[in-house]
């Protein structure tokens, strides 16, 4: 092997060339076999961060797919308690119109509403109207 010294500016870089091999296949400069070994273990590297790529790519997809699907639940969710709590408002609506038409019926019938204010005492029950006590 023989060494050559080439200068570039400042900095000296070494280059080493094989002269004589035994095989045939070994007519290149040491550097070339050494960058031919490297660029092996470079795409190895590069394999191997794709595949680690890859499979973090499929974790965040699936982490992704598993948010919006909780999501989806929790809006599922969300839209039937909506919808049981308008049922509910609609029921309560129905028995206010219910209440107010008996309390409407019973303000023409109870003798308390159409005595003077001065007059008016709270009865007990046993004293009181039938007619004006709660069924």
């Amino acid at each position: 092997m023989k060494v050559v010294d080439l200068a570039l500016g400042i900095l000296m870089v070494k280059c080493i060339f094989v002269w004589k091999c035994t095989y045939k296949c070994c007519l290149y400069p040491l550097y070339t076999l050494l960058s031919l070994f490297q660029s092996s273990d470079t795409s190895d590297r590069k394999v191997r961060r794709r595949e680690k790529n890859r499979v973090a790519a499929q974790r965040s997809r699936k982490k992704q797919t598993q948010k919006a699907d909780k999501l989806h639940e929790e809006y599922e969710c969300l839209e039937q308690e909506n919808s049981s709590l308008k049922k509910e408002i609609g029921k309560l609506t129905d028995e206010l119109k219910h209440l107010s038409q008996i309390l409407k019926d019973h303000e023409q019938i109870c003798p308390f509403l159409h005595c003077p204010v001065n007059y008016v005492t709270v009865p007990r029950v046993t004293d009181a109207v039938p007619g004006c006590l709660p069924r």
